[in-house]
């Protein structure tokens, strides 16, 4: 069950926010239960990606602000509704990611499926949450996937790859959130999303792709908007982009998983491309790798602003247990000493494993983690289980008492969706209730959680 908040400590839920610490949907005013995507802004307030109840291809996907006590913020959107439509009539949508920009407005970003075509979208807002109609179409720029990986620009062809099975199929729904595609701003404006195309040879291979900040094709990157993720001299096989990252000199950084080919052996990897589009190899040869016999993904990035290092985190299942996985590289690439002595840490944390899913760096150096437990299916296994390690990749004791807490309701399974740090560094959580019925669980609700820092 839920732990108690009745001490003001890290990593107790904060009894500030909603109904001590959990706010639960669908609520009076939005009819909806699909919490997908987290932005906590300056002012303490929260943005919130969720899509409505309804029948298919008639469920609209909003964007709402929450207070910062967790209430709906009435004076946001227009006659008092608290929330925001993303402006692309007739299309399924899933949001992916929400971020803000220097001017105060923000993005949001994900997935659409319109009849006969499917991509990825970007819709830019003002701080006050009209559309900005500098952007892209009227505010809108569609990516379709099958337009991604010209062979006239880089010599590939076939299609570009949507979602993609990432587990073993049993019939029971998978609860691990997002689905492989991100995008951040640089500091210029510009734009970065990654992707993945197949090649005429029928490889997967990631790619990156850099918009101007008015959503149109940065065609000075790699001469084309995109570039294709080879992963030179490894002997890979089939590798997927899930992860973008850019480092202050502009440099940016590539994440994802792959396999070795004819090999059992899968692998994630970091890689770094120049401000221009090319493969940097003065990053450690240009490519990272840690290696798994097994299942291995990479499924968060970010980059520390004290010194350039990077924190990459995911899930590798090691003797049938899903571990998460945490690896701190320097600004050049190397393995960072100080973090697990040089070693990837792998975690389990409780018996029935788990997956990080996002992470949140601390100005003192601790790395925040958050994900579900089990093996990303809805089961009685799967909960929400957030943890602070310290700068060495020890747990931090201070964090409710044992470096970790768990999101558990009675009777019900809980997913992590997203999960966002506010500027005073309390820690936000959102997500999926499911609901155990035959033959499979169903999705009961959506959630948001506040932890204290």
């Amino acid at each position: 069950m839920t732990q108690p908040t009745s001490t003001a400590a890290a990593g107790t839920l904060d009894p500030s926010f909603a109904d001590k610490g959990v706010l639960k949907f669908p609520i009076p005013e939005i009819f909806g239960i699909y919490t997908e995507a987290l932005l906590a802004l300056p002012s303490k307030k929260l943005l919130l990606g969720m899509t409505l109840l309804g029948e298919i291809g008639q469920r609209p996907t909003v964007v709402m602000r929450l207070n910062e006590d967790g209430s709906l913020d009435t004076e946001f959107g227009s006659d008092g509704a608290g929330f925001v439509e993303i402006p692309i009539k007739g299309a399924e949508l899933e949001v992916h990611k929400l971020f803000g920009l220097g001017n105060g407005g923000w993005l949001v970003m994900g997935r659409y499926a319109l009849r006969g075509s499917s991509g990825l979208y970007l819709v830019q807002y003002r701080e006050d949450g009209q559309v900005d109609e500098s952007f892209g179409e009227e505010g809108v720029r569609l990516l379709p996937f099958a337009g991604m990986g010209n062979p006239g620009d880089v010599g590939i062809g076939g299609e570009a790859l949507g979602l993609r099975d990432e587990g073993p199929s049993t019939g029971a729904p998978q609860t691990s959130g997002g689905n492989g595609a991100t995008a951040v701003q640089q500091l210029d404006g510009k734009i970065l999303l990654v992707s993945a195309v197949r090649t005429e040879s029928g490889q997967s291979k990631g790619t990156v792709l850099r918009l101007n900040p008015d959503g149109s094709t940065d065609y000075t990157f790699n001469g084309s908007g995109f570039a294709i993720v080879e992963l030179e001299g490894i002997g890979a096989g089939d590798n997927f982009a899930n992860v973008v990252a850019v480092q202050a000199d502009g440099k940016v950084l590539v994440g994802g998983d792959f396999d070795l080919a004819g090999q059992n052996i899968r692998g994630v990897y970091v890689t770094r491309f120049d401000a221009m589009g090319r493969l940097d190899r003065s990053f450690n040869g240009g490519t990272v790798t840690v290696r798994n016999s097994s299942l291995i993904y990479l499924r968060a990035m970010d980059v520390r602003e004290a010194d350039g290092s990077i924190v990459a985190v995911g899930d590798a299942l090691r003797a049938g247990v899903r571990n998460g996985l945490i690896f701190v590289l320097s600004e050049g690439g190397f393995f960072d000493f100080n973090f697990n002595r040089g070693q990837p840490l792998f975690s389990s944390l409780v018996p029935q494993g788990l997956e990080w899913w996002r992470c949140a760096l601390q100005p003192d150096g601790s790395i925040i983690v958050a994900g579900t437990t089990g093996r990303g299916f809805a089961t009685a296994e799967a909960t929400v289980l957030t943890a602070r390690f310290l700068s060495d990749g020890a747990l931090d004791p201070v964090f409710n008492g044992s470096g970790f807490t768990i999101f558990d309701e009675d009777l019900t399974f809980e997913s992590l969706q997203d999960m966002t740090r506010m500027p005073d560094g309390r820690i936000v959580g959102c997500g999926l209730t499911w609901i155990d019925r035959d033959p499979w669980a169903a999705i009961g609700g959506g959630w948001v959680i506040r932890y204290l820092a």
